[in-house]
């Protein structure tokens, strides 16, 4: 991930890395790690999946149960999209994120990557959650000064 922003803090950066951990990290390991990443057409393996109880993500840039193949571009947008608006609102943003599918092939995605469509079909489908989610974590602030 790499996150812009416009000025830092008095201590010199603008946002400290452990938030983005506390936040954006924690999102990931909860929502995908482990998880299997569906396309929402491949109605079978949902079905195995939800049989097993396992960790089940259906894609979700066309719509919530439009055709949409878990691809390692697919899912740099949706996890683009989904820090970006996890972090909405804070002095800093996401700038760009690299997926890597195997130690030597990765997507880099940014703004420009993602549809208008998409991201629109994203936010209905996820975003009230993702406020929420963000709501519920808070903001931490890390420089004791302002303690």
């Amino acid at each position: 991930m790499r996150f812009g922003f416009e000025q830092c803090e008095e201590i010199g950066y603008a946002v400290d890395f452990k938030e983005i951990k506390r936040v954006a990290c924690v999102w990931i390991d909860e929502h995908l790690d482990h998880g299997f990443a569906a396309n929402p057409h491949d109605h079978e393996i949902i079905k195995t999946c939800q049989h097993l109880n396992s960790k089940l993500y259906l894609m979700s840039l066309n719509g919530e149960a439009q055709y949409c193949n878990p691809t390692a571009e697919n899912l740099g947008k949706e996890l683009f999209l989904a820090i970006d608006t996890l972090f909405i609102g804070r002095a800093f943003w996401l700038a760009s994120l690299r997926f890597y599918e195997t130690p030597n092939c990765w997507v880099d995605t940014d703004a420009s990557s993602i549809s208008e469509s998409e991201r629109q079909h994203f936010l209905s489908y996820r975003g009230e959650a993702l406020h929420a989610y963000a709501k519920d974590k808070g903001i931490v602030e890390y420089d004791q000064r302002k303690l």
